[in-house]
């Protein structure tokens, strides 16, 4: 988890990194507690790099199943021609 943490940095993390921190500031400074919650959320994933702007949303299919998803594919198109 502590490599996880310290390496990996890029533009978007530390941009998620800085609108978290801001929002919390200005939740906390206006006593709007519900806004602690997206808030937190922008920082706990730029700190641990998880979420969908880290790529965690891509899925990565096994060899198999993406000759499989190809296959399927090219099925399609074949029936679209004809």
């Amino acid at each position: 988890m502590r490599s996880r943490i310290l390496t990996g940095w890029n533009f978007v993390r530390i941009l998620w990194l800085f609108m978290g921190l801001g929002i919390t500031g200005q939740a906390v400074n206006e006593r709007n507690f519900l806004m602690l919650i997206p808030a937190l959320y922008f920082v706990f994933a730029a700190i641990a790099n998880v979420g969908c702007f880290a790529g965690s949303c891509a899925t990565n299919l096994s060899e198999k199943k993406q000759k499989r998803q190809q296959k399927l594919n090219m099925t399609k198109v074949n029936q679209k021609i004809n």
